[in-house]
């Protein structure tokens, strides 16, 4: 398979049996054509993915599915300023690179990184929880019960 070229703002993409591909921007897929590109003009727009690169949706637009994947950041903050920095801290950066990485059309990247930030929200909100219950307990179990038996 050779490099795609475009052609009058078109990507064509010649097979290895001498066959011709053309890009459908709007089927955002690749398609089989009867007759070869016309011929080289200038402009270039941006490479469209090759057909073995279709899985992970197309670069600068929607994903092929088309799901939101949440990022969890108000969650990531709330654990952060509430539960557990070191851990929150964990969660504010995984939640931050889910927009990123769909913008850039990586949709396994966000949802891995929306995966991680959840992981480290629950283990901050754990960890917080934790916290209060061993403060509570040396608490109650440091303080003294003074009686005044009067004079």
């Amino acid at each position: 398979m050779k490099e795609p070229v475009s052609r009058r703002g078109v990507w064509w993409q010649e097979q290895d049996d001498g066959t011709w591909l053309r890009w459908n921007e709007a089927a955002r897929s690749w398609e089989r054509s009867d007759a070869p590109p016309p011929p080289d003009d200038s402009g270039l727009p941006p490479v469209p993915p090759t057909p073995g690169q279709m899985a992970g949706g197309y670069a600068g637009g929607p994903t092929a599915t088309g799901a939101q994947v949440p990022n969890y950041m108000v969650w990531a903050v709330l654990v952060t300023i509430f539960c557990f920095l070191p851990t929150g801290i964990a969660a504010i950066v995984f939640a931050s690179q889910v927009s990123t990485k769909l913008a850039a059309g990586d949709y396994a990247g966000a949802v891995a990184s929306s995966n991680k930030a959840k992981t480290w929200c629950i283990v901050s909100a754990v960890v917080g929880v934790i916290f209060v219950v061993i403060a509570i307990a040396i608490s109650a179990s440091t303080t003294t019960i003074t009686t005044y038996f009067g004079p």
